[in-house]
Order: structure tokens, then sequence, then C-alpha cells
């Protein structure tokens, strides 16, 4: 006898790729006459990013482009030179399934990066970075609210979830003159331009969503002349944005995080002919998430008061976003060489940093790794390079309790610094971010049926039975054992919840 089962749908996400993909860099250049021959070779670094993604049927496909630049020494050694230049690139990720409408997050990791000049005007580049991309399907899963039976006693569960809604990606830019802060030199050049976006405030508004958040944006720059200094100037550049994301209302959890993927700059004229202006663009790329809360109620368990039951289920774990936190470390160390002395400091910048964390006694505690490059001259007035990676620690409230999974991720701001006799003392801005989702676990039930050549076994002269209950044991197990209801094992000893308080015995209606 199959029985009659009221199911629901309830929207899932599967992650059908979590993983990274190298690609390759192998570039050979021949300087151009502008640039001064290789003295020495100070620092080269590759700066993947990516302009566009997107799933066709099971693969996924990234655009992008592969920025090199190498800082290196002319024939005098008295000035540091930079060369930069860009390649584009096409990844293609296979995936274990098609997803028409998937949640798709994507971030470049640089592996390695060898530079070797083969004489004073060629170098070769190999090095590698890796794609490292999430892919998560949007569908849904069916469980069994209820099983219709006059025979049939069922354990239900009701569990709060955050139900998938929508996913958008963006890109927008921040366009805005920067004028050289008073007493500064000239710009001639810009060498580098770091960049790092933050969030500052969310709302929903019509279906979209409003943000504001602010760009720093840092140059390195050569002032006029054959032997200038380089110098830095740094702004803070505040914007708002508004953002698509379908079925985005205020009862929801939207997580929204900005991404620099480049900033364009060039140097302008004042009325004077003065070079104090910077023209800049930095290009935001947004991710927004939204979810809503929800609770769904469903049959965890059931059996027969009459016959043997067969139960089809299969146990299923679903992830669903709970908290998302953020905060901002300052963190200090101490760096130094052992080989030379740090007469100055030209700049000090991170290339890198990661975060792992987890959830313990109601905190969330992040460890991880950030990078510091240095670009300084020794006592005789000699540019070098150098380059620390730094440990960190630090810990937030959070909420979230139960079977707790961790995302987390850490990105550098600002950078100051100060010498400390043979090194430098340095503070970093570490803006850290994490997203905490619970594991739900539960019987995903698809068939129930009675086996009716296997009627319960009754003593019809006894209509109780004595039973010795451990303190804490479950009423349903026991209900269970002796095929009867939890509610008549309550009323005929006079309890109330879901478990025996203390230790003894109990009658059990039959």
């Amino acid at each position: 006898m199959d029985y009659m089962l009221e199911r629901e749908r309830i929207a899932v996400g599967e992650t059908i790729f979590d993983g990274c993909q190298e690609q390759p860099v192998d570039i050979d250049i021949n300087l151009p006459d502008y640039c001064p021959d290789i003295q020495r070779i100070l620092k080269c670094q590759i700066y993947p990013r990516i302009s566009s993604q997107s799933v066709t049927g099971d693969r996924l496909m990234i655009d992008g482009s592969c920025g090199v630049k190498i800082f290196y020494l002319d024939p005098q050694s008295a000035c540091v030179r930079c060369f930069a230049t860009e390649e584009s690139y096409s990844a293609e990720i296979a995936l274990k399934q098609q997803a028409d409408n998937a949640l798709v997050l994507v971030s470049p990791r640089v592996e390695y990066v060898n530079c070797r000049a083969s004489s004073p005007r060629k170098l070769n580049i190999h090095g590698a970075f890796s794609l490292c991309a999430r892919v998560v399907a949007a569908g849904q899963d069916e469980v069994v609210g209820n099983i219709a039976g006059d025979d049939v006693e069922q354990l239900k569960t009701t569990v709060s979830f955050s139900q998938f809604v929508g996913f958008s990606q963006q890109q927008f830019s921040v366009d805005e003159v920067l004028e050289l802060p008073q007493g500064k030199p000239q710009a001639d050049t810009i060498v580098r331009a770091d960049s790092h976006a933050v969030l500052q405030d969310c709302k929903v508004t019509a279906g979209k969503l409003m943000t504001k958040g602010e760009v720093s944006v840092k140059f390195l720059y050569l002032a006029p002349g054959d032997a200038a200094p380089m110098e830095t100037a740094e702004y803070s550049i505040p914007f708002t944005q508004m953002l698509d994301c379908g079925g985005a209302a205020e009862d929801c959890m939207c997580f929204v995080r900005f991404a620099v993927a480049g900033v364009d700059a060039q140097v302008k004229n004042d009325y004077s002919g003065e070079n104090t202006y910077f023209d800049t663009q930095a290009k935001i790329r947004a991710t927004v998430r939204v979810y809503r809360k929800t609770e769904t109620t469903f049959v965890n368990d059931a059996y027969s008061r009459r016959f043997d039951m067969n139960i089809t289920a299969k146990q299923r774990t679903v992830e669903s976003p709970s908290e998302n936190l953020s905060d901002v470390l300052v963190h200090k160390s101490e760096i130094g060489v052992e080989d030379n002395t740090i007469a100055k400091v030209i700049d000090v910048w991170s290339e890198m940093a990661n975060a792992n964390g987890s959830v313990e006694d109601g905190k969330l505690a992040l460890k991880g790794k950030y990078s510091l490059c240095v670009l300084a001259q020794d006592d005789k007035g000699t540019p070098f390079y150098f380059e620390r990676l730094i440990d960190y620690e630090h810990q937030m409230p959070c909420a979230s309790a139960g079977d707790l999974k961790c995302s987390a991720d850490a990105s550098v701001g600002a950078v100051s610094y100060r010498l400390a006799g043979k090194g430098i003392e340095v503070k970093t801005e570490l803006h850290l971010e994490a997203e905490i989702s619970q594991r739900i676990t539960f019987k995903a039930i698809s068939q129930v049926s009675a086996d009716e050549t296997k009627p319960t076994a009754k003593d019809d002269d006894a209509p109780l039975c004595l039973y010795y209950a451990e303190a804490g044991e479950s009423l349903w197990n026991i209900a269970r054992e002796y095929r009867t209801s939890v509610e008549n094992i309550r009323a005929e000893n006079d309890l109330s919840g879901d478990a025996v308080e203390n230790r003894g015995m109990l009658m059990i209606p039959v």
C-alpha cells in the first residue's frame, strides 16, 4: 500500500564547480627606443584581470587581460625605470553539468613569475596565474511536507534557511580629476596605480540596490627630469551606484562585493601648463547576491502503527548563507633587510592577501598572510627592492551557530610606514570579509509504502506496557519501538517535552 505524499519545493543551489585552472604566461619583450637599457631587474610582476565571464551550456567562459610590469635600474643605477605591457587571454572551464541560471564567482590568483634579461634590451617572462571559480547552479528540490494516512505517525522538522533569489554582476566606472597634493612635485610619468574599493552602505529601493562606497587610489609617479625622484600621491573618492538585481526586496539579505578591475589614469596640465592633475577612471566590478529568509516544514521520519513501513530516502545537505561579517584590521609589523641599509623608502605596497576562517564559541577566527613590497634606497642612494610575507590573526563576534562553513577573503587598503633603526615599521589596513553558511542536513523522502503482509503484532489483553527510560531519551524513539504515538505517551505520563526529563518508569499505551 502506497501512501499519498504531499510535497513541497524548495530553492537550493548545487555546486557544479569549485576549483582553480592555471593559465600560463610566456612573453618575450623588446624594450621600445624610449626606454633606457636594463642594468638590473628589481621587480617583475603579472597582474591578471577579468573583464567578462559567462556560462554557455556546460562551459564557463572567461575573458580578461594580464598586465606585466617590470621595475629595473638604468645603466647609471641612479633611477628606477618601469616598463609595462598587457596581453589579453581567454579561458574555458568544463562544468559537470549545464547551468542556465548559475551563480558564478571568479577571482584571479598569481602563482609565480620569473623574469630574465637576455640582453640590455630583451626580457623573457615566464609565469602562471590561476582562475579560481565557484559555480552554483540554481535549482529546486522536493521535500515531503506530510504523509496522508490515519495510521501514520510523523516526525516533522521546521528548518529556517536562506532561499536564493537573484545574482548579478555589473561593471561601472568612477571618474575623477585628482589634483596633486600641495607641496608635491609635478608628475611626468605614472609608474604604478594601486586601487581598492569598499562598500559602506547598501539599501534596497524599488527592486534595485542603492550602494555607497569609496575607492582609494594611490599613484607612484616620476617627476620631470632625467634623475627625477619617485613620488607618491593618495586619494579617496566617494561614490554611489545603483545596481540591478531581480527579485531584491526590503526583507532580503544582500551580499555585495566590489573589486577594482583596473585603473586608467593620465597626467593632465593645469592652466599654467604644469602637470598637476591625474585624470582618473577606476573600473569597479560589483557582484550582487540576494537571499530571502524562509521556513520549510518537512517529514524527517515516519512509521505505521498497523504495518511495517518501507521508506525510500537519502540524506541531503544544503548550504544556507546566514551572516556576512566585515571588519578593518590595522596590522603592525616590522621588516628589514640583513644585507642592506634602508636610508629612504620610496614606496611600500601589497600585492597579495588571503584569509581562512573558522567559527568557535561564538567567535569568527581569521588567519592569513599578506605581502609587503618595499622599494627603497640604500645609504649610497642606489634603489633596491625586497618583499616579505606577513602573518596575521583576527577575531570578531559571530551570531551563527550549528554546522557552519566559512568563506573568507582579505584585501589590503592603506599602507603607512616609518623608518625604525635598520628597517621600517609598517601599518597595513586589512579589509576582512567572511560569509558564514549553515550546513542543513535532512532526510529527503521520495517514496513511502506499507507492507500489508506484515501487520504490527499487538497484545490486545495488555493496553499498557511498562518501560524504564533513561533521562534524555527521545519520546519519538520509544513511541516508534512500541508502534504508538508520542502524544499518547505524553498524556499517559503527564509529559510536555520531546524527551524524558528524569530516569524512571513510563506507561506506554499500545
